[in-house]
């Protein structure tokens, strides 16, 4: 319990400073972190010589949706049958958490995907680095109304000031099931420079729309299979609201990213890099392990 209380504590309080403030803090752990970070430079150099750029998300908009369905499928079923008659999991009140990331097999379908070139060069590309595999979970969209102060309206993770996350449909989305909206990145800066947000109260839809309009925002809808690439850390984003009468209930698995720089990996009380994905074990081959967190931290 602890060890739940400061991972949390730790991104609340991140969460509360201004976009600068957080900013601030990522160069300093960048600095204090400079022999891991230039490493991992040069394990990204690597990797993308050997395997290529994969799909492209420009790094000023930060969000790219890609249909993947025949690509994904393996991982899908594996999420599916994990979620076999499981109805709840951990919830947050916005989302339902049924299979999480040690759950998933070391050497199975979706650890697969997290670390092949198709989507992990992308990831790399957009870190500049090599970067570590975090998490991977699948959230369900559970709820029948809409939360006011919870992940269904506006918000960024708190975790750092860049980060990534892929978003993998496991069932049909459309605009009445509650998909994914992300705001790039650039009309995100527009809007945290103009209401100074620290994360405490989640964005209105309004508010958003008035500042850079309604079209700017990207909602994710698309058959299974269909995947959405985003940094969450700098684009404002909500998703998981409740769905339409008669409209499948939202499922995906997510698959989350990180640096040494989180704020959530340094301090007295850090987080192992490894924590929720303990079932991956180091090899010995320099990108594996620093791409497991084994390493470079």
């Amino acid at each position: 319990m602890a060890e739940t209380t400061d991972y949390e504590a730790r991104r609340s309080a991140f969460g509360r400073k201004s976009f600068a403030e957080r900013q601030q803090t990522h160069d300093e752990i960048a600095a204090a972190k400079r022999e891991a970070m230039a490493a991992r430079v040069e394990l990204g150099r690597t990797y993308l010589a050997q395997h290529g750029n994969g799909i492209t998300v420009p790094h000023d908009r930060a969000v790219a949706v890609v249909e993947l369905v025949e690509e994904t499928r393996a991982a899908r079923d594996e999420a599916v049958a994990l979620l076999d008659g499981r109805t709840a999991g951990i919830d947050n009140g916005a989302l339902q958490f049924p299979v999480l990331g040690h759950e998933f097999a070391a050497d199975g379908p979706v650890i697969g995907l997290a670390t092949q070139p198709l989507l992990l060069a992308p990831v790399v590309r957009y870190f500049g680095m090599m970067p570590i595999l975090f998490n991977a979970f699948v959230t369900r969209a559970h709820q029948e109304e809409l939360k006011e102060n919870s992940p269904h309206r506006f918000h960024l993770d708190p975790e750092d000031t860049i980060s990534f996350k892929l978003f993998v449909h496991l069932t049909d989305v459309d605009e009445d099931c509650g998909p994914f909206h992300a705001l790039p990145a650039d009309r995100t800066q527009t809007v945290l420079d103009a209401v100074d947000y620290r994360g405490v109260t989640m964005l209105d839809d309004a508010a958003v729309a008035d500042l850079v309009g309604w079209d700017a925002v990207v909602a994710v809808t698309g058959p299974a299979g269909t995947v959405a690439l985003a940094d969450t850390t700098r684009c404002l984003h909500f998703g998981g609201r409740p769905r339409a009468a008669g409209k499948p209930v939202r499922e995906m698995v997510v698959i989350q990213y990180l640096l040494p720089t989180s704020v959530i990996l340094v301090g007295e009380h850090a987080d192992s890099p490894r924590r929720f994905m303990s079932q991956l074990e180091p090899t010995g081959d320099d990108a594996w392990d620093a791409l497991l967190g084994a390493t470079h931290t």
